[in-house]
Parts: C-alpha cells; sequence; structure tokens
C-alpha cells in the first residue's frame, strides 16, 4: 500500500503548518504535495515559503499565490490597483522576499501522478485547470461532473473550498484536503488529508490537528497585519479564529458591490455586517 499526505490553504498561517508537519511526520506517508495556497492571509507568508521549500514538499500553485506574485507587474488584474480593497494582499507582497517569490513563479498548477502500486491520482488546486473555484460537500453531483469529464484518472484530489471531504461523484472519488491554515467548517483545528492506495484504488482519512490559535492572533497584532491589512485582513483574521468563511464571504460580497459602494473600506465593512454572517452568507455557496 502506497500513502500520500495532501495539504493545501495554509495562508501564512506558520502555527498551524508546524503542526501539521509534526502529524505528517508521525503518520510517516511515503510522499507528501502541497496543493497551493500557501501565502496571503495570516502573517508568515515568508515564513511558510522557506518552512516548505527546506522540507523540499512538491508545491502547487494556488489563486491567492498567483494574486500576489501578479502585484505590481503587468500582468495584475485591475481590481488589485484599489489597494485599499486588497490591503493584505499588498501588505503580503510587501513581506515576502524575491526568492520566495521566484520560487512560487515556478510551480505547476497540476500533478498528474502514476504509480505501481495504485491508481492514478490528479492533484490540483481548486477544479481541473481552474484554481479559482472548487469542490464541497454539497457541490451538485452534475456540476460536478461536468467539471471532470475530461479528467481519465478516477480519484482527484484538491482545496481551494477550506472544507474537507472524501466524496464518490459520478465515476471520481473527489478528495478535498481542507485548509491547514483557516478551515471554514466550522472547526478551528488545522486540516489535512492522508491517502492510502493499492491495486483496489484510493481511500481518504481527513486527519484534524489543534495549534495555538492565541499564538496567531497575537501575530497578527504584533506583525502590523490586522492594523495595515483593511477590511480583509480582519475577515482573515475572524476565519481563522471562527472556522468560518469570513473573509471567503466577504470578498464575494465586494466582488459583487458597485464601485461607489467600496470607496470606504471600513464602512462597506459595517455594511456587510448588518446583512450577513453566519447562517445569512452573502454568497449561495452552490455553483
Amino acid at each position: 500500500m502506497f500513502s500520500l499526505a495532501l495539504l493545501s490553504d495554509i495562508h501564512g498561517n506558520l502555527p498551524a503548518l508546524e503542526a501539521v508537519v509534526a502529524d505528517i511526520r508521525a503518520a510517516a506517508p511515503d510522499a507528501v504535495y502541497v496543493l497551493g495556497d500557501m501565502i496571503n492571509g495570516c502573517p508568515w507568508s515568508a515564513e511558510v515559503v522557506e518552512l516548505l521549500a527546506a522540507l523540499g514538499w512538491p508545491m502547487l500553485l494556488g489563486n491567492h499565490d498567483d494574486a500576489v506574485l501578479q502585484l505590481g507587474t503587468p500582468r495584475m488584474e485591475p481590481r488589485y490597483a484599489h489597494r485599499s480593497r486588497y490591503a493584505a494582499l499588498w501588505w503580503t507582497r510587501e513581506h515576502l522576499s524575491e526568492q520566495a517569490a521566484a520560487l512560487l513563479e515556478a510551480l505547476p498548477q497540476e500533478f498528474p501522478l502514476t504509480f505501481d502500486a495504485a491508481p492514478p491520482l490528479r492533484l490540483f488546486h481548486g477544479l481541473p485547470g481552474d484554481f479559482f473555484a472548487g469542490f464541497r460537500p454539497d457541490s451538485p453531483e452534475a456540476w460536478a461532473s461536468r467539471k471532470l469529464a475530461a479528467v481519465s484518472e478516477s480519484t482527484v484530489a484538491g482545496g481551494h473550498t477550506h472544507v474537507p471531504m472524501a466524496r464518490p461523484i459520478g465515476r471520481w472519488l473527489v478528495i478535498n484536503s481542507g485548509a491547514v491554515g483557516a478551515p471554514y467548517d466550522g472547526d478551528t483545528r488545522a486540516s489535512w488529508a492522508l491517502v492510502r492506495g493499492d491495486a483496489a484504488g484510493w481511500r481518504a482519512e481527513i486527519r484534524r490537528v489543534d495549534y495555538n490559535l492565541a499564538a496567531v492572533a497575537e501575530g497578527y497584532r504584533r506583525s502590523g497585519l490586522l492594523a495595515e491589512g483593511g477590511a480583509m485582513g480582519e475577515m482573515f483574521y475572524r476565519s481563522v479564529l471562527s472556522g468560518l468563511p469570513w473573509v471567503a464571504d466577504f470578498a464575494w460580497w465586494v466582488r459583487n458591490q458597485p464601485a461607489e459602494a467600496l470607496t470606504d473600506m471600513r464602512e462597506a465593512l459595517r455594511r456587510y455586517d448588518t446583512m450577513h454572517g453566519p447562517g445569512r452568507w452573502a454568497f449561495p455557496y452552490v455553483a
């Protein structure tokens, strides 16, 4: 039997990553893969990249990694020029070394894997060919099957949605390793997946790991990210400490507001809070 550790969506949360690294070492898998979004969100993006590089674990590019790398370049999306809306993103870029940025720039977006002792497996960040969306336990089966139609491997794994699962969909087993740094399923513990395979196929065990949330809260304050990261920085802070999708929901809400409603992001955050939150999220969470 062959075993893999899969982790994703660290989002600069070094204390969570260190706890997961210890748990992975105890589990002793044959290989480890990191499925994207290593940076942006918590104060330690540079340190997370440095640790992962030292470990030598293969990494995929995620949408947050790519967003940070775009900043100040000719390919930057126009929306990111509004620095007050994306203050946390710019803060991360300013605290990321050029060596770390170059390492991330070179990453692929998918890993097709083959094995002697188990069926082929495909890894990506969100969806095949698209790191801006991903699979959830409540993703409609017809929609998910369409997104997987071109995938020949019968088992696929990713992250992006920050909600762990191992779910049969059509002819595929779809694994989501959840989030190391900011889970969205109401459980603040870091999440990763231990995947075991043999000739009969792959099976996934979702692992949850406690870590020091108080150290993360203190890190936000000491680093300046909480004060300088704007509304998005505050929402990431809320997500990490609650295990709820504050930042993803607020980001989706922001993208659907008229430009004149976003001139003052603190006022925009106040308006969001009057209308949305647990049990009344803005995003429909159904594709």
